[in-house]
């Protein structure tokens, strides 16, 4: 069994838990690849009223300059510049994002960011646990054609198809994952371990989770859940005795990366953003 990486390295900045110190660090490692030019474009989501906000990086072409700018929803004809600097110093670039991001576009956590990339700064992006936008399949040129995110494979059985899901994973999460003694992949998201499980003659696979062990009220679990349920199509809660679960079934005959990729990314995301609501109001018990 190999070893579960939980996460982007641990120098300590600010406080441990802060998400944002682990995505600043993984962002400057990641724009210290060689090589790595063109924009990154990060939006924060689309509010209630007005217009969506975005930072974006820019790294020019001979690693001449980079300059961060900033557009927030209430001004959105402006671009402000944050920071201009060398290529070859990538911290005041991570921290400019990390500032713009968190401070003025007011994104309370940085997978609520999505990514847009034109270039090869655009390879690689899957350390920093974003959903793309613009759909470039981690680790691959977008000019590849045909693009192998979107060509299906015929799988012999579900060991096949998990060996495909684990790679998914890891382009996804930057990190490798393991496979318990049920034949599970199993990977750490926001502290808490996510399943993908497997069996034998079932043309899918099942991504789920513990949302809270042990509920202190089933009716109130029952009426949470049924609520989260209208309000997502793509991923489902399910009570189970004095449990909640997430979960979500995706087909893996044939195997199409970019079926497995989106439903990984959307299941991510989903229980980063409502997993500790959810359990803070039906505890009192939460362990995983």
């Amino acid at each position: 069994m190999r070893n579960q990486r939980l996460g982007p390295g641990s120098a300590s900045l600010r406080s441990a838990e802060d998400p944002w110190h682990d995505f600043e660090h993984t962002l400057t490692g990641h724009l210290r690849r060689p090589g790595a030019v063109g924009a990154m474009e990060f939006r924060a989501p689309t509010p209630r009223s007005g217009e969506q906000g975005r930072c974006v990086v820019q790294l020019a072409p001979g690693g001449a300059v980079a300059w961060v700018t900033v557009r927030t929803g209430d001004h959105p004809l402006i671009e402000e510049m944050l920071a201009h600097t060398a290529p070859s110093a990538p911290e005041p670039v991570a921290r400019a994002v990390v500032d713009a991001c968190r401070d003025r576009l007011h994104v309370p956590h940085p997978q609520l960011l999505t990514l847009r990339c034109e270039g090869t700064v655009g390879r690689y992006t899957g350390a920093l646990r974003l959903i793309r936008s613009d759909s470039v399949p981690v680790g691959r040129d977008p000019a590849d054609h045909p693009n192998p995110i979107d060509v299906a494979v015929e799988v012999t059985g579900h060991l096949e198809a998990r060996e495909r899901y684990e790679a998914i994973v890891e382009q996804v999460t930057g990190g490798p994952c393991v496979v318990d003694d049920r034949g599970q992949l199993v990977l750490s998201h926001v502290g808490h371990p996510v399943h993908i499980a497997f069996a034998g003659g079932e043309p899918y696979a099942r991504i789920w989770a513990w949302v809270v062990r042990g509920v202190r009220s089933r009716s109130e679990a029952a009426l949470e859940v049924a609520r989260l349920n209208l309000e997502d199509d793509l991923t489902c809660w399910v009570l189970v005795g004095r449990h909640v679960m997430q979960r979500t079934t995706v087909p893996v005959a044939p195997f199409l990366p970019r079926h497995a990729q989106v439903a990984l990314e959307h299941f991510l995301l989903t229980y980063a953003t409502t997993r500790d609501r959810v359990a803070a109001r039906l505890g009192p018990r939460t362990r995983s």
